[in-house]
């Protein structure tokens, strides 16, 4: 693979969403894929936590406009969370790093879309809207 490179030495840091305190880890199930993901791989990396309330300068010149989980790599800033996942894949690869990704890309787009209607689902607050319209 030629987009697969060394990166041991190379600095992660990932941003995420702070805890109700402001400071812990958050319960945002994005930053906890890539959190997992990363941790999964094996790599060193640093997790900062933003209080969105109070969300440092420097982080809203890094990423302006958007809300954590964002990765910087390299002095890059990646925002997109599927676009994060592909980055990680092709970037820690075997044989050092093991591969996570599904052999068919398919099934992440459906667990994609189940992820999506079933958090539109618990999120709605009007009963009468409830619709399980999840197709195969």
């Amino acid at each position: 693979n030629t987009k697969c490179k060394n990166a041991a030495s190379e600095n992660r840091d990932m941003c995420r969403k702070a805890g109700s305190d402001g400071e812990s880890i958050g319960n945002c199930p994005f930053s906890q894929r890539l959190f997992m993901i990363l941790w999964l791989k094996g790599v060193m990396f640093n997790v900062t936590t933003v209080d969105l309330k109070r969300k440092p300068a420097d982080l809203h010149n890094l990423a302006p406009g958007t809300h954590p989980p964002f990765l910087t790599f390299e002095g890059e800033v990646k925002t997109d969370v599927n676009k994060i996942e592909e980055f990680l894949e092709e970037t820690l690869c075997p044989p050092k790093y093991p591969r996570l990704a599904a052999k068919h890309r398919e099934s992440n787009t459906a667990g994609n879309d189940i992820f999506a209607k079933f958090s539109a689902y618990i999120k709605n607050t009007k009963p009468e809207r409830h619709t399980c319209s999840i197709t195969f």
